[in-house]
């Protein structure tokens, strides 16, 4: 095992979130810290490096072969490396022959297994295919690490015999959810799990129950209307024990008062419009992601007696069924939406990918079979190209209550920037 300290987490969503969490709260433990998200690298919170800039490296994102950072270590003394950990999130490209660029970590955190990237190639036909390509993450835990997992996904459970003897469970349980684990016989043996009971985080044993945490005052949990925000907080709660080989550092719930989401990090960003209207940028990229932030914008617009607006997209590299489907499902959540194209032939053009490739760049491809798709389940649907005329479009038709939720593009801080100038907005 390597001196410093290694994480990886995967998953189909809350990846990104739970990462920069994990790197939140061990940087107030004084911890040195390098993550690796969607978005690029990061050194105790310092941007280092771009998505853009490791795809015209390595031809990689950042989430593949993640470990390939580390170089960041190489002048570092050997107490700091000892103080270093690397948190690094994993998307299902590093089951490929990059891997994960590191040998071992020592806590696995898998958070769940949903239906995207269905048939994005020939191995990934099912969602039991996609437990197949992630259980790298349990696989490689080194001798005497922690496996943290969602113990109320079935898949990811099918997995838990990948874990060596050697190392210590750590399920998570939310909200009365059915469990596909042996919870007794992890207690009896002397197990703990993380439980979040709506919005109070516990940690519980055989004759033990904790209470960790109440995020109710989170601002960005929303009063604890939004479950995968709440989620998320667990897996992180659980992930920092691992760190600390099972134990919970003191001073927790202080330092989660205190964190705040990144404002240009594309998850749950809120702006108030100059007339009124309230904003709320996130980058939910599938079905079970638009959904949850859709209803989260109906209940808000609910209380403020207006309608919800969808700025939505989606990323070339999804079957026609499966934009069915995160279409349909769209538009029962939202009163109106926008659709626009991450290629759009301006902002981004279209890329000759290989001949053997399974999917095709296209101009406006993505965003009228999109479209198309919501019409079934939603009449008030308009399909603009372009983002920045799409921000425009919907902040003509934002009213003083309504909530408008802007599915951000990968240049995220772009996008904030636009959100700030169409809407005359600003951070809440």
């Amino acid at each position: 095992m390597t001196e410093h300290k290694n994480i990886v987490i995967t998953g189909t969503k809350g990846k990104t979130t739970v990462a920069y969490l994990v790197d939140q709260i061990l940087m107030s433990l004084h911890k040195d810290t390098i993550r690796v998200d969607t978005t690029g690298h990061f050194v105790n919170g310092e941007r280092k490096s771009t998505l853009e800039e490791s795809k015209a490296i390595w031809g990689l994102v950042p989430t593949v072969c993640p470990g390939r950072f580390l170089w960041e270590l190489r002048t570092s003394s050997e107490e700091k490396r000892k103080n270093t950990v690397a948190i690094l999130e994993s998307s299902l490209g590093s089951s490929n022959s990059p891997g994960l660029g590191i040998k071992y970590h020592n806590v696995g955190v898998w958070t769940n297994v949903l239906e995207d990237h269905l048939n994005s190639t020939n191995r990934l036909k099912t969602r039991v295919d996609i437990a197949d390509a992630k259980d790298f993450v349990f696989k490689r835990i080194g001798d005497g690490g922690f496996a943290v997992f969602n113990a109320c996904d079935e898949l990811v459970c099918s997995k838990t015999e990948c874990i060596i003897d050697t190392c210590t469970k750590v399920p998570v349980i939310y909200n009365n959810n059915k469990v596909f684990f042996d919870v007794n016989s992890h207690y009896k043996n002397g197990g703990s799990v993380f439980v979040l009971e709506k919005t109070k985080i516990f940690k519980q044993s055989f004759d033990r129950k904790e209470l960790i945490y109440d995020a109710s005052r989170l601002p960005w949990a929303f009063r604890g209307y939004f479950t995968p925000s709440l989620i998320n907080l667990t897996f992180a709660v659980a992930a920092t024990y691992a760190v600390f080989d099972g134990n919970m550092p003191s001073g927790l719930a202080s330092i989660l008062d205190d964190i705040r989401l990144d404002p240009y990090g594309g998850r749950l960003t809120v702006f108030n419009a100059e007339n009124g209207a309230m904003i709320i940028a996130d980058y939910a990229h599938e079905k079970e992601s638009l959904v949850s932030i859709g209803k989260l914008a109906r209940r808000l617009a609910e209380e403020r007696g207006g309608r919800t607006i969808g700025v939505v997209r989606l990323a070339y590299d999804r079957t026609d069924d499966l934009i069915d489907k995160t279409g349909q499902a769209i538009g029962e959540v939202f009163d109106q939406v926008v659709v626009y194209d991450k290629i759009d032939g301006y902002w981004r053009k279209p890329i000759q990918l290989p001949s053997a490739s399974r999917f095709i760049q296209e101009v406006g491809k993505i965003s009228r079979t999109l479209g198309a798709a919501i019409k079934k389940t939603n009449k008030h649907v308009n399909v603009i190209l372009r983002e920045d005329e799409a921000l425009e479009f919907a902040a003509k038709k934002a009213g003083s209550k309504d909530v408008v939720i802007v599915i951000v593009n990968d240049d995220i801080i772009r996008s904030i920037d636009w959100i700030k100038e169409k809407f005359q907005a600003d951070f809440a």
